[in-house]
């Protein structure tokens, strides 16, 4: 049975534009490697960050569409996330918390969701990470 990993924009950066982020590039591409044949969801908003600001050479475009069509890759919508992540994001930013990301937010969400059953989290935020570990999932 194929695992089931949720992936963060980081891992995108530090894979497909390893300038952009050196120190985590060797690990995205060990853990791309690990998962490449399992179940990847790939949350929209993750999409709209990383092609929107980081997806710019044209070889880097190909890989990615051809990674995107694969069968055991879902974009997963973020309409049954995306109002609570908002309220969550401004709840959060009346607190304490300095950096706050409403795609994370909707990440946290989709981790929670048990009706997805994600197994592993493909990032490196620290917060994000603390989150999903502190769900059961583990890091890839």
């Amino acid at each position: 049975m194929k695992l089931k990993v949720v992936i963060d924009t980081g891992f995108w950066i530090a894979l497909y534009d390893p300038a952009k982020d050196p120190i985590n590039s060797l690990e995205a591409e060990r853990m791309a490697e690990e998962i490449e044949d399992e179940d990847l969801i790939i949350p929209f908003p993750t999409l709209y960050e990383f092609v929107n600001s980081r997806l710019s050479r044209r070889e880097a475009k190909l890989q990615f569409e051809k990674l995107l069509s694969r069968p055991n890759v879902t974009k997963l919508s973020d309409t049954k996330y995306k109002e609570k992540a908002l309220e969550n994001f401004f709840l959060k930013s009346k607190s304490d918390y300095s950096d706050i990301s409403l795609v994370d937010e909707i990440i946290k969400l989709i981790i929670a969701d048990k009706n997805l059953k994600i197994d592993y989290i493909a990032a490196f935020d620290q917060v994000l990470l603390k989150n999903a570990i502190s769900q059961g999932i583990k890091k890839i």
